[in-house]
C-alpha cells in the first residue's frame, strides 16, 4: 500500500466536507441526483463484492468493522477476539479428514473474493459518482483481510501446517492488500476531483468571457 494513503484518504474526505459546504444552486443539486442514481449500481456492486470478502469460516471478531458496516449495526452479546475465531475455525477444521487442504481452499476463495473486489473498485473508479463512502467501505475491507489472513496463518500453525503454504498464505494476501490499497487510492483521489467539479458548477460559454 502507498506510503500515507490512509492520510491521503482522511485528508480528501475532508476537503470534500469543506467544499460541501458552501452551498449548491439548484442545477447543480439537479445535475448531482441524476449522478447519483447512476452511482447507486456501482455502489451495490461495490457491497456485495465486500460482503463475500467479509464472508468467513469462522465467527466474526468483535473488531471486524466490516463486518458492522455491512450489517449497518453495532454487534451484539459477548465480544470475541481473534484468538477465539481461531480456536473455532480449528475445531471446525479438526471435522474434515483433511484440515490443511481444507483451510487452503477456504484461503483462496478469500483471495478470489479480494481479487474480485478490486475488479469493482476499479469499475467504481471511473464512476460519475465516487464517493469517500466508497473509499471507507474499502478500508474496512482492507482491515478485514489483514484481519483474515492472520487467522488463516494462525490456525495453519495450529493444525503444524506446511511452512510453505504458511508463507504462501502470507504472499497472497499481502499482494492483494497491496493492489486494494492502491485502488482506494485512486478512488480517494477520483472523488475529490470529481466532487470539486459537481461543486463548481457547469461551465458556459458566458461564464467563461
Amino acid at each position: 500500500m502507498k506510503v500515507l494513503s490512509s492520510g491521503f484518504r482522511r485528508l480528501a474526505a475532508a476537503i470534500i466536507l469543506a467544499l460541501s459546504a458552501g452551498g449548491c444552486s439548484t442545477v447543480i443539486k439537479s445535475e448531482r441526483a441524476v449522478v447519483d442514481k447512476g452511482g447507486e449500481a456501482d455502489r451495490a456492486a461495490l457491497r456485495a463484492a465486500a460482503a463475500n470478502v467479509a464472508d468467513a469460516p469462522w465467527p466474526k471478531p468483535t473488531s471486524s468493522s466490516l463486518a458492522e458496516r455491512l450489517a449497518g449495526a453495532e454487534p451484539e452479546g459477548d465480544k470475541l477476539s481473534r484468538d477465539d475465531a481461531v480456536a473455532a475455525y480449528v475445531e471446525t477444521l479438526s471435522e474434515t479428514p483433511d484440515a490443511e487442504n481444507r483451510l487452503m481452499a477456504d484461503a483462496d476463495r478469500h483471495i478470489l473474493a479480494a481479487r474480485a473486489l478490486n475488479e469493482v473498485a476499479k469499475a467504481a473508479c471511473e464512476s460519475a459518482a465516487p464517493q469517500m463512502a466508497d473509499v471507507a467501505l474499502l478500508e474496512d475491507a482492507i482491515a478485514d483481510l489483514r484481519e483474515t489472513r492472520a487467522i488463516y496463518v494462525a490456525s495453519l500453525k495450529e493444525i503444524d501446517g506446511d511452512k510453505l503454504n504458511i508463507e504462501l498464505v502470507k504472499r497472497s494476501f499481502d499482494d492483494v492488500i497491496k493492489t486494494l490499497g492502491d485502488v482506494a487510492d485512486d478512488l480517494a483521489n477520483n472523488a475529490v476531483k470529481k466532487n470539486s467539479r459537481n461543486l463548481a458548477g457547469p461551465q458556459t460559454l458566458a461564464g467563461s468571457i
